[in-house]
C-alpha cells in the first residue's frame, strides 16, 4: 500500500502540474495534452459510477463545465461552421474538468494527506523554478510546433506559463503567514519573482502584492505582519531607486502611464502597442457580444479561428479578460463568473488555522482577480475546478470512497 501510495503522489503530481498548464507551448505540450485527455476520460466514468458520494457543490461545478463546453462547441458550429471535432479541441479545457474528478477519487481511495501532496508539490516547485532560471539567464528558448496551427513558436522564459509556479509561492506565503519565519517569505518572493525574470509584468507585481495584502489582513498573525515590516521598507526603497533611476524602471512606469490613458480618457493617444492592441480587441469583443448576446459566440479552434474571427482581425480571448469572456459565453459567461466571485467571497470569510486551506484560498483569488483581464477563471476553467475540490477536500465535505 505503502507503494501505491506513493505512485498515486506520483501521479497527481503530474496531473497538478499539467492542469496549470507547465508544458503548455514546449515540447511537451502534445504529451501533456493526451496525457490530461486520458485522464480525464476516466475521471468522467468515476463521476457517474460514484456520483451519488459526491457533494452537490462539486457536481454543480462540473455540470456547469460541461454546459459550457456544450454551448460553446454549438454556438461556434451554428454560428460560424466550425466542426463538432474543431469545437471540442477549441474546448477541451472544460473537458479536463474530468481529471480533477480522478484528482479527488484517488485522494480519498489511497488516504493522501494535504501534507503529502505539498510535500511533492513544492519539491517539484524547485525544480520548475531551477528551469526558467537557467531558461532566463541562458536566454535559452524551446524552438516548438504549436500541437494546434502546425505553427513554429519560439518559446522563453517569459512566455513559460508560471501557474504552477505561482501556486507554489502562495504556498510558502501561507506558510509564512501561519510560521512566521522568513525563509518561507523569502522561498515565496523568489517564486513569484519568475514572472518576472525577463521583464516586469505590470498586472502579475499588482495582483501579487494585493493576494499578499488580503493574506496579511485576513490571517491577522501580528507576529506575521511586524516581521513583514523591515522586509517591506527596503522593498520600497529598493523598487523607488529602480523606477526612478534606470532606464528599465522608467520603461516599466511608461507603460503604467500608458494603461492609465483607457481610464482618463486619453485612449486615443496611447503609444504603447500592447495596450492599443487590446483596446481594438474589445471594441471587437462588444460587436460579436450585441450579435449573440445570452450565450456569446464561442470558442475558435486555432487552426479554424481565420474563418470564425475573420482573416484580417487580431482577436486572442484571453488578451481582454472579461471582455473576451462576454464574447465568447456572453451574458451566461459573467453570470458564471459572479457565481465563482461567490464561492471565493464565502471561503474568504471562513477561519481555518491550516496554511493549506489558506493557500488554496489565496490561489483562488490571484485566479479571480487574473479573471478581469485574463478571464482565466472561465478559460482555464479546470485550475478554477481544481481549487473547488481542494476546498471540499480540506472541508472534509464529500463522503469517504470505499
Amino acid at each position: 500500500m505503502v507503494n501505491k501510495k506513493k505512485w498515486v503522489l506520483i501521479l497527481l503530481l503530474l496531473l497538478v502540474i499539467c492542469v496549470f498548464g507547465t508544458f503548455g507551448l514546449t515540447p511537451g505540450a502534445r504529451l501533456s495534452t493526451y496525457f490530461l485527455l486520458f485522464l480525464s476520460t476516466v475521471g468522467h466514468f468515476l463521476f457517474f459510477r460514484y456520483r451519488k458520494v459526491i457533494s452537490k457543490k462539486i457536481k454543480y461545478w462540473y455540470w456547469i463545465g460541461l454546459f459550457l463546453m456544450f454551448i460553446s462547441i454549438v454556438t461556434t458550429h451554428i454560428y460560424y461552421g466550425q466542426s463538432l471535432v474543431s469545437g471540442f479541441v477549441a474546448n477541451v479545457d472544460f473537458y479536463n474538468i474530468g481529471s480533477i474528478i480522478l484528482f479527488v477519487y484517488l485522494f480519498q481511495k489511497y488516504n493522501i494527506t494535504f501534507p503529502d501532496l505539498f510535500g511533492i508539490l513544492t519539491k517539484s516547485g524547485w525544480v520548475v523554478l531551477v528551469i526558467i532560471a537557467f531558461m532566463a539567464i541562458t536566454d535559452f528558448a524551446f524552438i516548438n510546433e504549436s500541437e494546434l496551427t502546425g505553427k513554429i513558436v519560439v518559446v522563453s522564459a517569459g512566455k513559460v506559463s508560471k501557474g504552477f509556479i505561482n501556486f507554489i509561492a502562495i504556498y510558502w506565503f501561507s506558510l509564512f503567514l501561519f510560521k512566521s519565519n522568513y525563509k518561507y517569505l523569502f522561498y515565496s518572493l523568489l517564486f513569484f519573482s519568475a514572472n518576472h525574470f525577463l521583464e516586469i509584468q505590470r498586472f502579475s507585481f499588482l495582483i501579487t502584492l494585493f493576494v499578499m495584502g488580503v493574506g496579511l489582513f485576513k490571517y491577522r498573525n501580528l507576529k506575521s505582519r511586524f516581521k513583514l515590516i523591515v522586509p517591506a521598507l527596503f522593498s520600497i526603497i529598493f523598487l523607488g531607486i529602480f523606477l526612478f533611476n534606470s532606464d528599465d524602471g522608467t520603461a516599466v512606469l511608461d507603460r503604467f502611464y500608458e494603461a492609465s490613458k483607457i481610464v482618463t480618457g486619453n485612449a486615443d493617444i496611447i503609444s504603447d502597442s500592447s495596450t492599443s492592441i487590446r483596446i481594438f480587441q474589445t471594441e471587437f469583443a462588444l460587436e460579436r457580444f450585441k450579435i449573440n448576446p445570452f450565450f456569446g459566440n464561442g470558442l475558435a479552434r486555432a487552426s479554424e479561428v481565420a474563418k470564425v474571427i475573420g482573416e484580417d482581425v487580431y482577436f486572442y480571448v484571453s488578451d481582454i479578460g472579461l471582455f473576451g469572456v462576454l464574447y465568447a459565453f456572453g451574458l451566461f459567461g459573467i453570470y458564471v463568473f459572479l457565481k465563482q466571485i461567490k464561492v471565493l467571497w464565502q471561503h474568504l470569510f471562513v477561519k481555518r488555522s491550516n496554511q493549506f486551506y489558506t493557500c488554496v484560498v489565496l490561489a483562488l483569488l490571484l485566479l479571480m482577480v487574473s479573471t478581469l483581464l485574463t478571464g482565466s477563471s472561465i478559460l482555464g476553467y479546470t485550475t478554477f475546478f481544481l481549487y473547488v475540490c481542494m476546498l471540499q477536500l480540506s472541508s472534509s465535505l464529500i463522503q469517504r470512497i470505499n
